[in-house]
């Protein structure tokens, strides 16, 4: 039989993966919309998604941060049984393993499938969020064994705001506040950004640091150089 093995057409070779990551108000959308649009512009093939995911556990989450999605909201058939929790508010770590199924389902269904395709994949927030954020109340090396199935990425572009930035352009732009949206916990989510960067954890792979206080157009202009200069290096 002969070997048409050469007649084939080869598989494409996996995409690269990057991230944008940032606190609440960093820029982030805006960042990922612009950078859209020059992918348009230039011919990239390229997949756009965020997380919390439009999956089912993805919107979950949404609801646990709009403070629609509460435990303890229960009836006692005897009230002197026992008393009403303490707080009403979703349980934290319960959040941290909604956030794990979610990015195993997301990285299962969209982001490995268009890695595999060839296609860049951007994504809003990813892992680095969940050390950050979900590292305020839980230990960072359980949040990582969660997280074994996410893909490390290969580029995370990590905007850096002030607090008090960050709260007057979501003053500006959203009516009500979700979970972690205020600038205490802004402030602490920073840090803890930051210190994971500066720790230089495998999982989350090579990280940038942006400044996102200033005006968005100036922002881009670094962001797509720093994006510019990977797929070149990495093509």
């Amino acid at each position: 039989m002969a070997d048409t093995s050469a007649d084939s057409p080869a598989a494409p070779s996996r995409g690269p993966f990057i991230v944008l990551e940032g606190i609440d108000g960093a820029g982030t959308t805006t960042q990922l919309n612009l950078l859209r649009e020059h992918f348009r512009e230039t011919g990239r093939r390229a997949f756009f998604t965020h997380e919390p995911s439009d999956g089912p556990v993805g919107m979950l989450i949404r609801l646990a941060l709009q403070g629609r999605l509460a435990g303890g909201r229960f009836a006692l058939h005897d009230p002197g049984d026992a008393a009403r929790p303490a707080s009403e508010e979703f349980d934290r770590t319960a959040l941290a393993l909604l956030f794990a199924a979610d990015r195993a389902d997301h990285v299962a269904t969209q982001v490995k499938p268009n890695l595999d395709a060839g296609r860049i994949v951007v994504c809003d927030r990813y892992l680095l969020s969940t050390l950050a954020y979900q590292g305020q109340s839980c230990d960072h090396a359980w949040l990582l064994q969660i997280n074994r199935p996410a893909i490390a990425p290969d580029l995370t572009l990590f905007l850096d705001v002030p607090p008090s930035a960050a709260e007057e352009r979501m003053r500006a732009s959203r009516w009500k506040k979700d979970m972690f949206e205020t600038q205490d916990e802004q402030g602490a989510i920073r840090d803890a950004y930051l210190r994971y960067i500066e720790m230089g954890v495998e999982q989350v792979g090579r990280v940038e640091t942006i400044d996102s206080s200033r005006p968005a157009e100036v922002v881009f202009a670094e962001l797509i150089r720093y994006v510019d200069d990977f797929l070149n290096e990495s093509r």
